[in-house]
This record gives C-alpha cells, structure tokens and sequence, in this order.
C-alpha cells in the first residue's frame, strides 16, 4: 500500500499565464447569474401587477 500522499506534479513549473487560465476556467461567471435574476425580477414584478389588476377589477365589478 503506498504511503506517500503527495501529487506527481511539480507546481513550481507552471508559468503565471497557467494559473491565471486555470482560476478563470475555475471562477464562475458573474454577468450571467446577474441577468437570470435581473429575469426572475422582472417575471416576479409582471406577475404581481397583473394580480394587482385582477384584484381591482374584481373590486370594480362587485361595486358597480
């Protein structure tokens, strides 16, 4: 059984531009989980105001 828990590859050979890439393919992107809830907003606001409206037209019909 092996005891030797290290890794095989030697981190002091990689150049500054392989680890900047590998954090960036590692780093999620911020922009398009902003635009979904920028949607989710603009879905949630519609929906309300469409209640909202559907609320006072029921007012309205059962006053008249």
């Amino acid at each position: 059984m092996l005891a030797n828990h290290e890794s095989d590859w030697n981190i002091d050979d990689l150049s500054d531009t392989d680890v900047y890439a590998a954090i960036r393919y590692l780093e999620p992107d911020p922009v398009s989980t902003n635009q979904q809830d920028d949607h989710r907003r603009v879905i949630i606001c519609a929906c309300l105001y469409v209640l909202l409206l559907l609320c006072l037209g029921f007012v309205w019909l059962y006053s008249a």
